[in-house]
């Protein structure tokens, strides 16, 4: 069997996605929101949600919420979750783990031109023979440099096309990275060889997100994984609704927007 199944139900027939990140308890201690957007997936679906990514713990204990959703476990985690700057990652899971959750796929982050790249190339080598044997795609987070991306080279989208490239050539199926808003931003998809997700974005008032979000599309992404801007939304499932208007059905922000306000008024 080809993972060419299981990358179907991560997206949706028209090769786009809407993916919700619930991985926040792996990265972050600050997670409001995340049990709450879990509990709300069953109202999400049918808005327009493809696939939840999410750590171990919520992909074993909230199966009833998640129910038949495409889902992608988080197979990485970091060594300080009390630094938001994510000073270390390492590989926590393996493809057979996902394989025990259900799971349609993983993901793990990468972090060319850091000390830790070498280490975390390597464990991902590991962790791509063990998807080749199961069946399972693997998404990479190709990120320059750092997680935060406060510095201008780890936001140019040179240097991240630089590093979707090379997650695609170390065997991603999909890559996931982030997007700078800018028009050059175009290069990322471009130079790519697999289907590029642009990470959650900035914070921004509701038109300013989605028409980040309807940027990412424009410049070539495939789709979207977004957490906090979904989980810690005054109303997740018309967020969900209004990103998956922009990235199934083309609308414009203005359009999206509109959908949003209508779901929350009703």
């Amino acid at each position: 069997m080809s993972n060419g199944r299981r990358l179907d139900r991560i997206f949706g027939a028209d090769g786009r996605t809407v993916i919700l990140a619930l991985d926040a308890p792996y990265f972050a201690s600050d997670i409001e929101g995340v049990d709450k957007a879990v509990a709300a997936v069953p109202e999400m679906v049918p808005h327009g949600l493809d696939a939840v990514l999410v750590p171990k713990g919520i992909a074993e204990r909230g199966y009833s919420s998640l129910g038949d959703v495409a889902m992608v476990l988080r197979c990485d985690t970091v060594t300080d979750v009390y630094d938001g700057s994510i000073p270390g990652s390492f590989i926590a899971h393996t493809a057979l783990d996902a394989i025990r959750v259900g799971a349609d796929g993983v993901v793990v982050m990468a972090f060319p031109g850091s000390a830790n790249h070498v280490t975390l190339q390597l464990q991902t080598q590991e962790l791509k023979a063990g998807c080749e044997k199961y069946n399972l795609p693997l998404i990479v987070e190709a990120l320059p440099f750092t997680f935060p991306g406060l510095e201008p080279e780890h936001r140019d989208p040179k240097n991240v096309a630089t590093a979707v490239r090379m997650a695609a050539e170390y065997g991603a199926d999909v890559v996931k990275t982030r997007y700078s808003g800018e028009p050059e931003d175009v290069v990322i998809a471009k130079n790519a060889s697999v289907p590029v997700i642009a990470l959650g974005g900035p914070k921004a008032n509701l038109e300013g997100y989605l028409a980040f979000v309807k940027h990412c599309i424009d410049a070539g992404a495939a789709g979207v994984a977004v957490g906090r801007n979904i989980v810690q939304d005054p109303d997740p499932v018309a967020k969900v609704a209004a990103l998956a208007a922009i990235v199934h059905d083309g609308a414009s922000a203005a359009q999206a927007t509109a959908l949003y306000n209508e779901l929350t008024e009703n």
